[in-house]
């Protein structure tokens, strides 16, 4: 989710490819959501390089529509500015960097990362306050998609009247530092996942859908040689949360393999991304 991820630069370089033969397809339709009633929702469609979306919420539990109507990956990251910090400041901090930026918000999740042509929910808890909203997904040009306009300021409204309850969950996932505890295998179809980030550092829990055929040492390969196809789809998942913040992914699972990541830097290990300490995790779908 940050700009310095070496690897969302090298899946957009890989995502040029594939654009002739996405240019002909019909974008799909967003996944059909395990019932979850009673939510507020806002649907964004996150293109190259733009988002359209409200600019207010009411606070509280939203679910959150994301479809990828660009040529390029994209996910959306919901960030909560600290109080008496304002949009400017925040853009004047991403200029020196990820560190100083985000020590100006609360990460409060979003849509994990999603293919060209593709959709993803999630469910978020959105106290009130003064939002931004962006892509950190860097281009093959080495220049990140917020950079290039995919940002945007929202405000989230004190709620009136009663709100949503949080969501139940299917299965629950938490990620430390540095690991990701969640299950081995989980079941195919429509489910609704609970992620809890125990902290300290910021966390994220993207999902890949390995190419049949494919294991995780492709994906890594490919990282190092990224030519041809990725060996993989972005399908989502819920992206970068503060400590002890709450969020859900809901997801459309179809039988395979997969891969769980969180690629956000580390503040205490000299830059290294939480995937270099051991935050990946193999899961089947059955």
């Amino acid at each position: 989710m940050i700009n310095l991820f070496r690897y969302w630069r090298i899946l957009a370089m890989a995502t040029a490819l594939l654009v002739a033969a996405l240019m002909g397809a019909c974008a799909q339709a967003p996944q059909a959501p395990v019932p979850v009633t009673g939510l507020s929702e806002v649907t964004i469609d996150a293109a190259d390089f733009s988002y359209a979306a409200p600019e207010t919420l009411n606070a509280g539990w939203v679910r959150v529509k994301m479809t990828n109507v660009g040529k390029e990956p994209h996910h959306v990251q919901f960030m909560r500015l600290n109080d008496g910090v304002t949009l400017p400041q925040f853009q004047e901090a991403l200029k020196q960097g990820e560190g100083p930026a985000l020590a100006l918000v609360q990460l409060t999740g979003g849509v994990g990362a999603v293919d060209p042509s593709s959709a993803a929910n999630a469910i978020i808890n959105l106290p009130a306050g003064n939002y931004v909203i962006a892509c950190f997904v860097t281009s093959g040009d080495g220049v990140p998609h917020l950079a290039k306009g995919m940002i945007k300021p929202l405000t989230v409204t004190a709620a009136t009247g009663a709100t949503a309850n949080e969501p139940t969950a299917t299965t629950t996932v938490r990620l430390k530092d540095f690991a990701i505890d969640m299950p081995d295998t989980l079941a195919a179809g429509n489910t609704v996942i609970k992620v809890i980030n125990d902290g300290p550092e910021f966390h994220e829990w993207n999902i890949f859908r390995l190419t049949e055929g494919k294991t995780t040492q492709d994906i890594f390969a490919w990282f190092g040689n990224p030519a041809g196809p990725p060996p993989f789809s972005a399908i989502g998942g819920l992206n970068g949360l503060s400590t002890n913040f709450v969020g859900y992914a809901e997801l459309d699972l179809k039988p395979g393999a997969y891969l769980a990541i969180c690629n956000i830097p580390s503040g205490a290990n000299q830059g290294k991304s939480h995937s270099e300490l051991g935050m990946i995790k193999e899961f089947t779908v059955k």
